[in-house]
Order: structure tokens, then C-alpha cells, then sequence
């Protein structure tokens, strides 16, 4: 977390602390390390998986002791009889219980576990693919709103002091209009000027107020006042020193190669799912019964507890045989969905390509428009400076001096943004390949 400022000035807030805090403090990429811890926890599901079953039950029960023989259909609720067939009716009842622990364990899946157990493991990547995907997308953000509001509030800065030169040049033409030197028109001239600079001062204090909201929320925090780092208006970037050191995958690129992975991991499981399984069963009961062998009944609690005790093993195979055409379309699904994604891949990388050749191109461009602005910025100044005091002396009229006013706002303007507009320029370029090493490596040591 920031810092408080002390009373009046604002935190310095460089770009470097700007994304740490971003990285820390935005709620959408807090939501996305919930979402890996999620699929973490899908991966620890498959494992119990490969447990075996064990359920216990106990039933305890009084009833009639009339038994009848025959065949039952498994159809709705069936309350199954036991015992040898009552010569005649008897509505005397008796205790019983039944007492089970019953065993299922599947040791030989011919792969299936494993391909279940691959694929958990494949969504965990792309979860943490997906969160490290829009963490760059979110410093990308960050950066560039970061830039956008130190040039604007360079702006204000350069249209306040065009605000204070128009002034004084409207007192100028004022005091000569009163002596009946120059025409009155040329005062309303020189207001217009003011209004007009003053209008691009609020224009340009209101889009500071936006960019900083915008910055504050980028960085989960409430909005205040920043004092930036100067160097990205200060310094162009070292261009001779962009090149990263080694080649990084773009987060999208990894994110959409990890999706395609998680399709190929559902292929398997898919695959797999049509071979048989073998699992090892066992179960042991106890049966307590009120009723004596030769069918007379006891008397009391004497059905409670067990009297007879029972176990049994056994290994049972499960395999359905017509199962095929259902899994081997589901399976034709996913390998066209591995397709698809294999297209995006491409058309993502082809569109990051190019965007990397246009920011090389963009940096060339402003490099050359960097060794021109001083230029223009020092004809600008010695051109105005001319047409006032030729204005001033009666030899030049308002509308020359006017228009140098015009050439030097503009070439202050251009000097101030070159600087920033390159280091844009370079974060556009940082955006194309993934990899931030190339942003901070352009400054100055």
C-alpha cells in the first residue's frame, strides 16, 4: 500500500511501484488466483478418486416374520422378504437387524485414472496461464495510463503557461489600443486568444481528473494525487538496449497453447473411457434375527444383536461394449475444438507479429520526429519573440504575431509528448512480445 502524502503534496508514485501495487491491490487478478487455487483443489479431487470405497450401514427393524416365495422385479421400491414359507398367516412380530461393511476398489482403470488425473492437472495450467495472461494485460494498462497522465498533466502545465504569455500579450495590445496605437479590434482579438487558452487549460485539467480516476481504480485503490516520474518526459529511451535477452511466449500465446493442451487432455480421457475397468470387491455383514431355526420366535430384544456372520471377495469387470459411438462422437468434437484452437493460435500470433513490426516502426519514426522538435522549438521561440517586439513597435500586425504564438504553442507541445510518445511507443512494442524486460531496459542507468 502507498504511502499518505504530507499535507499538500502528493505521493511520488513511480511506474515501476504503480504495477507492484496493481499486482497486489486489483480485485479482477485477486479473482483469477481464487480460480487456480480452485482447479488446485480439482487436482486433489481426481487423486481421491483412486481410493477405494467403503460404506458401512446398519438397520435395525421389527416387523412380521411372514415369508413367501417367488421372483421379484426390480421396479420401484421393493421391500424384500426372507425366510421359510408360514404355514398360515401370523401378524406377530420380532426384531432383527443387519449389520454391512461393504469394500470397492478399481486398481486397474487401463489408463483412465491417469488421463482423468492429466487433465486436472492441465486446467490448473491454464488457470495459472489465464491469471498470468491478464496480470501482463493489466500492466500493460497501467503503464500506459500511467504515461497518458504525466503527458497530459506536462500538457497542463504547457497551457498554463500559454495561458499566462496570451494574458500578457492581451495587455500588450490593450495598453497600445488605449494610446490609439492599434485598433480597437485587436483587443477583442487578444481576448478570444485568452478564452481560447483557457478553455484548452480546463479541457486539459479535466482529462488529468479522468486519468487519475482511471490510474487509481487500474490500481485497486481510491483517487489522489500523484507526483509521476518525470524520465518519461525527460529522456528518450535507449533504443540500443531494447532487445530482450532471451525470447519470451507471449502470455496469450502460453494461454492459448495451455487450452490446447487441456483439449488434447480430454481427448485422452475420452479415448480411454471405453476400456473396461477392474476393481477388487469385498464385503462382510452380520445378520441378527429374533426368529429361532426351527421358526419359532423369541421373545425381548433377542433380534438385536447379530448372531450370524458373513464375508465374501470377489473381482468384478465392467465394460460397456455399446458405449463406442457415443465416445467416439464426443471425441470428434473435441479434436475439431483442438483445431479450432489451433487457428486462433495462429491468428493471434500473426496478429502480435505484426503489431512488433509496427511499433519498430512507430520507434524509428519518433526517434527521427525527437531530432526535429528541438529544431522547430527553437525557431518557434525566435519567431515569436520577433513578431512581439515588431508588434510592439508597430511594425508587424496581430495577426503574424498571432500566428507565431500558434507555431511556438504547438512546437512546445510537440517537444513536451515526443518523449512520452516514444516511450509509448515502446510499451506498444513491450504489449506485441510479452516480455516488460524490454520496457525497463531503455532507461538510463
Amino acid at each position: 500500500m502507498l504511502s499518505s502524502a504530507a499535507a499538500g503534496q502528493p505521493n511520488p508514485l513511480t511506474l515501476q511501484e504503480a504495477l507492484r501495487t496493481a499486482k497486489q491491490n486489483y480485485p479482477a487478478l485477486k479473482a483469477k488466483g481464487e480460480l487456480v487455487k480452485l482447479a488446485s483443489e480439482g487436482v486433489q479431487l481426481t487423486h481421491t478418486q483412486r481410493l477405494p470405497s467403503l460404506r458401512v450401514s446398519e438397520q435395525l427393524n421389527y416387523g412380521t416374520t411372514n415369508a413367501t416365495a417367488g421372483i421379484l422385479l426390480p421396479f420401484g421400491t421393493i421391500i424384500p422378504t426372507t425366510g421359510s414359507f408360514a404355514n398360515e398367516a401370523s401378524f406377530r412380530g420380532t426384531f432383527g437387524s443387519t449389520t454391512t461393511l461393504y469394500s470397492e476398489w478399481a486398481p486397474i482403470t487401463f489408463g483412465q485414472y491417469q488421463a482423468r488425473l492429466n487433465e486436472a492437472r492441465e486446467g490448473v495450467q491454464v488457470a495459472v496461464a489465464d491469471l498470468a495472461n491478464d496480470d501482463f494485460a493489466h500492466q500493460i494498462r497501467v503503464a500506459q495510463t500511467y504515461l497518458e497522465l504525466l503527458a497530459v498533466e506536462q500538457y497542463q502545465r504547457v497551457q498554463t503557461q500559454d495561458v499566462d504569455r496570451v494574458t500578457t500579450l492581451g495587455q500588450i495590445v490593450g495598453r497600445l489600443t488605449e494610446n490609439g496605437l492599434r485598433p480597437g479590434v485587436d483587443t477583442e482579438f487578444a481576448n478570444a486568444e485568452v478564452a481560447k487558452a483557457k478553455l484548452a487549460l480546463f479541457d486539459a485539467q479535466d482529462r488529468a481528473v479522468r486519468l487519475r480516476t482511471q490510474l487509481a481504480t487500474l490500481l485497486g485503490l481510491r483517487t489522489q494525487a500523484w507526483q509521476l516520474d518525470s524520465v518519461f518526459i525527460s529522456q528518450l529511451p535507449v533504443l540500443s538496449t531494447i532487445e530482450s535477452n532471451q525470447p519470451t511466449l507471449h502470455p496469450q500465446l502460453a494461454l492459448q497453447q495451455q487450452t490446447i493442451r487441456l483439449t488434447d487432455a480430454r481427448i485422452a480421457v475420452l479415448r480411454r473411457s471405453y476400456r473396461p475397468r477392474v476393481s477388487l470387491l469385498g464385503a462382510t455383514w452380520a445378520r441378527g434375527s429374533g426368529i429361532a431355526p426351527n421358526g419359532e420366535i423369541n421373545g425381548g430384544l433377542s433380534g438385536l444383536p447379530p448372531n450370524r456372520l458373513n464375508y465374501a471377495l470377489g473381482v468384478g469387470l465392467t465394460f460397456d461394449i455399446l458405449d463406442y459411438t457415443r465416445i467416439h462422437s464426443l471425441t470428434r468434437q473435441e479434436v475439431y475444438r483442438a483445431q479450432s484452437q489451433q487457428d486462433e493460435y495462429q491468428q493471434v500470433k500473426l496478429e502480435l507479429d505484426n503489431q512488433v513490426v509496427l511499433a519498430d516502426q512507430r520507434l524509428r519514426l519518433v526517434g527521427l520526429q525527437a531530432e526535429q522538435a528541438p529544431i522547430q522549438l527553437r525557431a518557434a521561440s525566435r519567431a515569436y519573440r520577433q513578431q512581439t517586439l515588431l508588434y510592439d513597435g508597430g511594425l508587424g500586425d496581430l495577426t503574424a504575431l498571432t500566428q507565431a504564438l500558434y507555431n511556438l504553442r504547438k512546437a512546445e507541445i510537440d517537444q513536451l509528448l515526443i518523449t512520452n510518445q516514444a516511450w509509448q511507443a515502446l510499451l506498444r512494442k513491450t504489449a506485441a512480445t510479452g516480455d516488460f524486460s524490454l520496457f525497463f531496459n531503455a532507461l538510463r542507468p
